[in-house]
């Protein structure tokens, strides 16, 4: 008998990865839509202090058990940011306030492990499955990326995206910008979109370097490796100066350690290169009005800087 298993919302790749899993051999529970219920029931129980998307996926989860799911999928970055953390401390919370399932968390970053964690999902997955399902699942998500990429590409103005990965993907927590920004004629990088993301950890399960001709400025600015994508929005950051773009956006979830360490980084690079920079900061009590009215006004900016040039 297979499990009923779910995972946390992850934007418009729900899906994608809903059929990953199903073709892995679950029975996927697709994880409801993310709501005002959803963040209430994250806040409710989760830690005060703890960053924005702990409480958002802790919410989606235990909505997922309450519509049938009796395993949970969460991803184990087993590197320096507190995502490490979430599935062990997400599992005692949900199980603390009676809900019963099972927690099943996968290292996305060692080979050996994550064929193991997919074994969990379904014992008699064999390594040749695997890999063409994952095969599948990046082409696909892939095609998803480049048709963003793909629209407005011709625009005068250019805006790249950087921050938590999270924040970046999920289209409900960032009250979908992208989708905002394209609707202004913007032409937008969103650079940890999933296909580069997949990309990234595929380099760092087999030990490659991920160096680029921006990674030695970006270390002069700060050496030190911390936790989440911090070093790696540095160095997009520089390549978006770099290559000419207009401005950047750099999302990220209150209380997020990495990204806060990086934020006076992230201006000074923005005063020497004259690269204007908007730090939008997200939880539970932003205000989309608010959120709208800071990107427009951002837009605006940019807008009569090119016209002045």
């Amino acid at each position: 008998m297979s499990i009923k298993l779910s995972f946390p919302r992850y934007g418009k790749y729900t899906d994608l990865l809903s059929e990953l899993f199903t073709n892995l051999g679950a029975d996927v529970v697709t994880p409801p839509p993310i709501t005002k219920r959803t963040v209430e029931l994250g806040t409710k129980y989760a830690p005060g202090d703890i960053c924005y998307p702990f409480k958002i996926t802790l919410g989606t989860m235990i909505e997922s058990v309450e519509h049938g799911a009796d395993t949970i999928v969460m991803a184990n970055s087993d590197g320096w940011c507190i995502l490490r953390c979430y599935a062990a401390v997400q599992e005692e919370i949900m199980k603390s306030i009676g809900y019963k399932f099972s927690m099943c968390a996968v290292n996305i970053r060692k080979p050996i492990k994550f064929f193991l964690d997919a074994r969990r999902i379904n014992p008699n997955l064999s390594l040749v499955t695997l890999v063409r399902e994952l095969k599948r699942f990046f082409r696909k998500a892939r095609e998803m990326d480049d048709a963003e990429k793909d629209i407005n590409k011709d625009s005068d103005i250019r805006i790249g995206i950087i921050g938590e990965v999270f924040v970046c993907n999920e289209n409900t927590v960032n009250m979908d910008i992208v989708k905002k920004l394209q609707r202004m004629g913007i032409f937008v990088d969103r650079w940890l979109c999933l296909s580069n993301n997949v990309k990234m950890l595929f380099k760092d399960m087999f030990g490659l370097s991920g160096a680029n001709k921006y990674s030695k400025a970006a270390k002069k600015y700060f050496p030190v490796r911390i936790g989440g994508h911090a070093n790696e929005n540095l160095v997009k950051l520089i390549r978006y100066v770099k290559e000419g773009y207009d401005g950047v956006i750099m999302l990220r979830p209150f209380a997020c350690s990495p990204e806060t360490v990086i934020e006076p980084i992230v201006e000074r690079i923005s005063r020497d290169h004259n690269m204007p920079v908007l730090n939008l900061s997200i939880d539970e009590s932003t205000l989309e009005t608010h959120f709208q009215t800071r990107v427009e006004s951002f837009v605006d900016m940019l807008r009569m800087r090119k016209a002045a040039r």
